[in-house]
């Protein structure tokens, strides 16, 4: 897994670069080819334009970087669901919404065609739940939708980030970027953050699933239909 993010974390990442554009076998061209385009995605590079020494290809404004990076998504395609915990246990373990209490919050959101996985770690719950959908358009539709829902309704990627806590505690119950009151009923309720997986966040999902997903280009996929 690629986690670098700069040449500085990489001195010969030209090289690199430059061996997986000028492979020199037939065989192994196109995976080369997949992985340069991979590198200069992740880099925030031109992987269309052929790389030499002048290192033009480095050069792409800051929104064709992103859109190139949103562009390479985890397939099957994931939706990644932020701040589901719930609280602590009297031991002191951290709890979360279950995979089958996620799936009826989705239903109710009026996307049925996920499956939830709640990822938890040697404290218990992360807060963090997997949306996993059909491997096809079908499940890309209904991913991309449910993406959209979070990023329309303020709750998607760049929010979070800006507004994640370094570590859940007792105090979230009056962080309003995490908790709602019900204004009727007085009931709190988890404000939830999502976004489609891309393949900048492996780190976010667990072993199983890095080892389960590939990785795919929406444009690709797309053109190829």
């Amino acid at each position: 897994m690629l986690t670098f993010r700069s040449s500085r974390d990489f001195p010969d990442m030209h090289g690199l670069i430059m061996h997986t554009y000028n492979s020199e076998s037939a065989d192994s061209q196109v995976d080369h080819l997949g992985l340069h385009k991979a590198l200069c995605v992740l880099m925030g590079w031109n992987y269309s334009k052929p790389p030499d020494n002048s290192r033009g290809y480095r050069f792409l404004s800051a929104d064709e970087a992103a859109a190139n990076q949103e562009d390479l998504i985890m397939w099957p395609p994931l939706v990644i669901i932020h701040n589901t915990i719930t609280g602590k246990s009297k031991d002191g373990r951290m709890e979360g919404l279950g995979n089958k209490a996620m799936d009826s919050k989705i239903r109710d959101l009026g996307f049925g065609g996920g499956k939830s996985k709640s990822l938890y770690g040697r404290d218990g719950h992360l807060g963090t739940t997997l949306i996993k959908f059909s491997g096809d358009q079908s499940g890309l539709n209904e991913a991309k939708r449910l993406a959209e829902f979070f990023e329309k309704d303020n709750h998607g990627r760049s929010v979070w980030a800006r507004v994640r806590p370094a570590a859940y505690s007792r105090d979230d119950d009056k962080n309003p970027n995490l908790v709602m009151v019900d204004e009727k009923s007085g009931e709190k309720k988890r404000i939830f953050y999502g976004y489609l997986a891309t393949a900048a966040d492996m780190d976010k999902v667990d072993f199983d699933t890095r080892k389960k997903v590939t990785i795919e280009s929406c444009r690709d996929f797309k053109s190829s239909r």
